[in-house]
């Protein structure tokens, strides 16, 4: 009687060496490819922080209340065109019930300035500097009279201060606001100067204009660096081995 034989196939020894060899060719090559691309969290930070800078400039002096393109507001009142037009209006009073009891249905100024800041948590301050508080995602803020450190709600720390020395003179060669930024608040490395630094400044004009500092006095200049690298390549958003 002829007997069935169950024939089983399985890897030699050999095989199976050569087959784990190239498998860990293959992860060797794979996982530093893997790291290059995954975004910097520091380079997107960057941008965004840059982002929510501009978009916030760009409407504050575009409010042709707040900030006037107009050379003059009356024959009298010359108004210089940007953000050194300080002027925030008639103020109007509230009774215990939070109605209006006194205003000027004509001030735009008064009506645009209290509408964006009356309900900040940003509480005091020059106009530039609570007005570019208000207009962002504001968690928590703590406010002197020329500068307003704050948390936005995606957990970076800002500060911004307004420079008292500005004038129509120096106007074109000054910021006339600075913004520093955490890009993730308290956490590490806290550094302007490290390899991937998480501490920006960007320097803001009366004309709107925004840049990087670049001077070597700075203590931001080697984050700028990096910012104006970041900046000037987004598509190069890859981590380095």
């Amino acid at each position: 009687m002829k007997q069935d034989i169950n024939i089983q196939n399985a890897f030699t020894l050999a095989e199976a060496t050569l087959t784990l060899f190239l498998l860990s060719v293959i992860v060797a090559v794979m996982i530093p490819a893997a790291t290059n691309v995954s975004p910097d969290q520091f380079k997107t930070g960057l941008r965004n922080a840059y982002n929510m800078t501009s978009s916030t400039i760009t409407t504050l002096i575009n409010n042709e209340s707040l900030y006037p393109s107009k050379e003059l507001i009356s024959d009298e009142i010359l108004i210089p065109k940007g953000f050194l037009y300080d002027t925030t209006g008639t103020k109007h009073t509230f009774d215990s019930n939070n109605n209006i009891t006194t205003y000027s249905e004509t001030n735009d100024i008064a009506w645009e300035y209290e509408a964006l800041t009356r309900n900040c948590l940003c509480s005091n301050g020059t106009k530039l500097v609570r007005a570019f508080c208000c207009s962002m995602n504001v968690t928590a803020a703590n406010c002197s009279t020329s500068s307003c450190s704050f948390t936005t709600n995606n957990g970076m720390y800002w500060t911004v201060t307004q420079n008292a020395s500005i004038t129509t003179n120096n106007r074109d060669t000054t910021p006339i606001l600075y913004a520093e930024v955490d890009l993730n608040g308290t956490g590490k490395p806290n550094s302007k100067t490290a390899t991937s630094p998480d501490q920006y400044k960007f320097n803001i004009f009366y004309n709107g204009r925004i840049e990087i500092s670049q001077a070597s006095n700075d203590a931001y200049y080697q984050s700028s660096l990096k910012a104006k690298e970041y900046l000037e390549n987004p598509t190069k958003n890859k981590k380095k081995n």
